[in-house]
Order: structure tokens, then C-alpha cells, then sequence
């Protein structure tokens, strides 16, 4: 379900790359995404736990501490993909023709 999840949100973000493409059908477009991505979210949350909780080795490990890990390394993945956008966009140029 994770994986699924994770496809279901790249789905969403499409959907919003398609709304400068096609500006007349934005609102059925964003909503689509937003929905999408707002189901990606939901599954994704209520299946974290369950992983987190395979990486436990008996009961030594502390939950929470896995559970810490696992949030950090989401918050720097996407710090890195903000990032990588930027350059991106530096690179490929942002000028919008109308």
C-alpha cells in the first residue's frame, strides 16, 4: 500500500503539472489532484506505522525512535527535492509562453 501510495501522489502531481498545459480545464484538474493526493496521504499515514514496526528487533527497539528516524530522513528527501527543482528550473529557464 505504501508503494501504491507513492504512485497515487506522483499521479496528483502530474495532474497539477497539467493545469498550466490545459488552463481551461483547472478546476477538474486540481481537484483531481488535490483529491489524489489527499488519498495518497491518508494511506500512506495509516500503512507508516506498520513499517515502522517491522524494523523493530524484538523489543529492544523503541518504537519512537524508529519511528523519529524514519520522519527525519522523509523531511530531508524532500528538502533534497526542493532543491533539485530549483536547480531545475534554473537550468531549464522558467519563462511562460502564452
Amino acid at each position: 500500500w505504501r508503494y501504491r501510495s507513492s504512485l497515487i501522489f506522483a499521479l496528483g502531481n502530474g495532474l497539477e503539472v497539467m493545469t498550466y498545459v490545459y488552463p481551461h480545464l483547472f478546476l477538474v484538474l486540481a481537484t483531481m489532484a488535490n483529491s489524489l493526493k489527499q488519498m495518497s496521504f491518508l494511506t500512506s499515514t495509516s500503512t507508516r506505522n506498520a513499517l515502522y514496526n517491522s524494523f523493530r528487533d524484538g523489543t529492544r527497539e523503541n518504537i519512537g525512535d524508529i519511528t523519529a528516524k524514519g520522519e527525519a530522513q522523509i523531511a530531508i528527501v524532500d528538502l533534497m527535492g526542493i532543491i533539485s527543482g530549483v536547480c531545475l528550473s534554473r537550468a531549464i529557464g522558467t519563462s511562460v509562453r502564452s
